[in-house]
């Protein structure tokens, strides 16, 4: 595709193949379709059904898709340097030419110079599965690797392997260039069964024998202490829960490919650039950590492989030595992950933008969700009341100015949890948005004096639960006149 330009992070015409061409077996050429728009973030299973649904012939598709080993994978992307493909639970790239990779596979992983390829799998489904290969293999993290390269085809000596729970039909791949730069991350996501953020109690210890669950009794000698931070919501801030399993679902994986040879610290810069565009996604999302009542940064498996080849003396190459945000090396690797990884969580978890525009998807990690919502409307409203505000509920959680106001909210108690809003002026605060937040539900914004009397004897209730006695009161004022 080198000879296709595209602005970074636009890919402004559909590339559709048309026949093979000199550059050996399995080479393609690329030609421009018409009538489609494929952006950057490209969903790899919209492709397939751009190449399946056009107008080309049974013959280019089986072209497409063919390869020398006789099996059937999907090419995703195909350059002078590598050639990234979908199989199954496969996604992997084989490299043309050698290549410096830098990744966090515990097999093959590290600073290497000597793989011929790089790869992510389904492990297994994310939730409730027992993992079939590692029963068959054995119990040792070697024999899974050589079982999984072996059905995925790949050489376990020169193969880091990555797994996840997340579907590689969800895969994505975004791109970003800029003058002789080009980056490629093709990404799975999901963040529903582990969240966290960076800092979080940790559930798992590694030993000698393998990991184990951290003891949390503060009184214990030896055990693990908890530093609880801010007066919001301690009790969710200690991290009540264990943390799930290294198995756990929920894991976001980023292959980065750069065109330009670099030097190994650069590609550690490129790696500390990749993490900052995948938890600028995530929080983006405004995702609520399932280990604290924090916004997530990532999970608690995430994993990452960067790639750029070696230097080759008789082109003329030369390393790159920085990939800083202040750099264009940099920018693209940031921007590249983040439409990818946002992408992706749509596509595995249903999760975008416009989804997290609710009420409990604000409040939900400090205790107001919809389990709180109800109980309060049965104990603070009558009977015919509560029975309303519960068939109603689903409407006003996703009511626009609610939820602004929620997220509000949740912003003065994150504000309050790091010290930027100091103890003294936290509860008048908290109030004050409280008030505005039974405001908006009440459609009566000129009401907010009256929702601060209402509410301020109750300003010592735990924060999530005077948001939601102020969603009460605001609903039940909605249909009343003022007393």
């Amino acid at each position: 595709m080198s000879d296709c330009r595209r602005d970074a992070g636009v890919l402004p015409a559909p590339l559709l193949p048309t026949t093979r061409d000199a550059r050996g077996a399995g080479g393609i050429r690329l030609r421009r379709g018409r009538g489609i728009t494929l952006r950057g973030s490209w969903l790899l299973a919209e492709a397939e059904a751009i190449l399946y649904t056009g107008s080309l012939m049974a013959e280019t598709v089986l072209q497409w898709a063919s390869s020398e080993s006789g099996t059937n994978p999907m090419w995703i992307e195909d350059t002078d340097r590598y050639r990234l493909t979908r199989q199954g639970r496969y996604l992997s790239a084989v490299f043309k030419r050698p290549h410096r990779v830098l990744s966090t596979c515990r097999l093959n992983g590290g600073l290497r110079e000597d793989l011929t390829h790089v790869a992510n799998h389904q492990s297994c489904e994310g939730v409730a599965h027992v993992v079939r290969e590692a029963a068959n293999a054995g119990h040792g993290l070697d024999e899974y690797h050589r079982a999984a390269c072996a059905v995925g085809g790949l050489p376990p000596e020169s193969t880091a392997l990555m797994a996840t729970a997340a579907n590689m039909q969800c895969a994505v791949l975004a791109r970003a260039e800029h003058a002789d730069l080009a980056v490629s991350v093709v990404a799975t996501a999901g963040v529903l069964g582990n969240a966290t953020r960076a800092g979080d109690p940790a559930g798992w210890h590694e030993q000698r024998g393998g990991s184990r669950p951290v003891e949390r009794d503060e009184g214990k000698a030896g055990a693990a202490t908890v530093c609880k931070r801010g007066p919001s919501n301690p009790e969710r801030t200690a991290c009540a829960l264990p943390a799930p399993p290294e198995a756990g679902a929920g894991t976001i994986v980023t292959l980065v490919f750069i065109n330009q040879p670099c030097t190994p610290a650069c590609l550690v810069r490129a790696a500390t650039l990749a993490t900052e565009g995948k938890s600028a996604a995530v929080l983006d999302l405004r995702m609520p950590s399932l280990q604290s009542a924090r916004l997530a940064t990532g999970t608690g498996t995430d994993q990452l492989a960067i790639a750029a080849p070696l230097v080759r003396a008789d082109a003329g190459d030369w390393e790159r030595h920085w990939a800083g945000s202040h750099n264009t090396l940099g920018e693209l690797v940031g921007r590249a992950t983040h439409e990818a990884v946002t992408r992706c969580l749509l596509l595995q978890n249903g999760v975008c933008a416009e989804l997290r525009r609710t009420l409990c998807a604000a409040l939900g990690r400090h205790g107001c969700d919809e389990s709180t919502l109800r109980e309060l409307a049965r104990t603070e409203l009558d009977p015919p009341d509560a029975n309303c505000f519960e068939h109603n509920l689903k409407a006003l959680i996703h009511d626009p100015l609610t939820a602004a106001a929620a997220y509000g909210l949740a912003e003065i108690l994150d504000l309050v949890d790091v010290g930027v809003l100091h103890a003294e002026v936290a509860r008048e605060s908290i109030l004050n948005q409280a008030s505005l937040l039974a405001a908006a539900v009440a459609v009566k914004p000129d009401d907010f004096a009256y929702f601060r009397d209402v509410l301020q004897p109750c300003v010592n209730l735990a924060p999530g639960r005077l948001a939601a006695l102020a969603v009460v009161r605001g609903f039940e004022h909605k249909w009343t006149s003022r007393r």
